[in-house]
């Protein structure tokens, strides 16, 4: 019995050691009338909590209102809390406090809410963010590309055209991509790693950026078009300018020409072909289908 005794109390010793002491925190659930509702996540130090010990407490005027821990949601393969905060009043401000087990740790949370009764902030795809320091909104793609792939790129708002060779085959991708920092993307629910996808670009994809605190989700649209450009020149003469033509596989595409920094002709391909007549002699930037080119217009005798 003796031996039972203390293995228990070695036990105990152990389980501080590793967990430290977790906060007194608790709330009576049935002074309050009203509730409101969180579905979220706990963030230190950059890092998400797991453990059934780490906590997120709510409070009003140092009142603990409302307790939860983390559980593992399989269909989400993600950890969530699901917090119920209690009150007799609206418009009560709510703070928030999270509890790090393994650093034995309590931090604050910088934001708070305004508590409304019945109100529900989160869901499993873009849970409520519990964060200390907070983290980024930022949805941005910064960069976008195909692996193994050379293409031009544009970038319009939150439309990005690729320009792949003609023959290529767009059913398979695999997309390289930056994000804003901390930033997921996802088509639909489905979270794509950049380097490890396979991608149909057969049509237009739509993507769904999803912000480090998972307060922002921000649509892009990415679009893979087949055709190249081909470019010829003919060098001004005594008695005629020169001629710069582009071929393309694509009509309506606009053809921009460039001299000096300043853009001073546009025309769209019409039956494969826009041509720019009576250029002066000069450096020349032809610029089609996300691809520019660099073009001399020199003076023949």
């Amino acid at each position: 019995m003796r031996n039972y005794i203390h293995i228990a109390i070695l036990l105990f010793i152990i389980s501080n050691t590793a967990f430290g002491q977790s906060p007194d925190w608790s709330v009576n659930e049935n002074k309050f009338q009203y509730t409101m509702s969180f579905e979220g996540f706990l963030n230190v130090d950059g890092k998400t909590l797991t453990s059934s010990n780490d906590k997120v407490a709510a409070f009003v005027n140092g009142e603990c209102r409302g307790i939860a821990s983390p559980i593992y949601v399989q269909t989400e393969k993600k950890y969530v809390v699901y917090l119920t905060v209690f009150s007799n009043t609206d418009n009560e401000i709510v703070n928030f406090k999270i509890y790090d087990a393994a650093n034995n740790a309590v931090k604050n949370v910088e934001k708070t809410k305004v508590f409304e009764n019945n109100k529900h902030y989160g869901d499993l795809f873009q849970s409520y963010s519990f964060a200390s320091p907070a983290l980024k909104s930022e949805t941005e793609i910064i960069d976008f590309s195909l692996k193994d792939l050379k293409a031009a790129k544009t970038i319009q708002g939150s439309q990005i055209t690729l320009y792949a060779g003609k023959g290529t085959n767009v059913t398979t991708l695999n997309a390289l991509f930056e994000l804003s920092p901390g930033a997921k993307l996802f088509i639909g629910t489905t979270n794509k790693i950049s380097g490890s996808n396979s991608i149909d670009f057969t049509n237009p994809v739509q993507f769904q950026i999803l912000s480090e605190d998972q307060s922002v989700v921000k649509q892009w649209t990415v679009t893979v078009k087949l055709g190249s450009a081909v470019f010829y020149k003919k060098d001004a003469v005594c008695y005629a300018g020169g001629v710069i033509k582009v071929l393309y596989d694509e009509n309506e595409v606009k053809a921009d020409l460039t001299k000096d920094g300043v853009k001073i002709s546009s025309q769209n391909i019409q039956n494969g072909q826009a041509v720019f007549n009576d250029l002066q002699t000069g450096k020349y930037i032809v610029s089609v289908g996300g691809t520019d080119k660099e073009i001399v217009i020199n003076q023949k005798q």
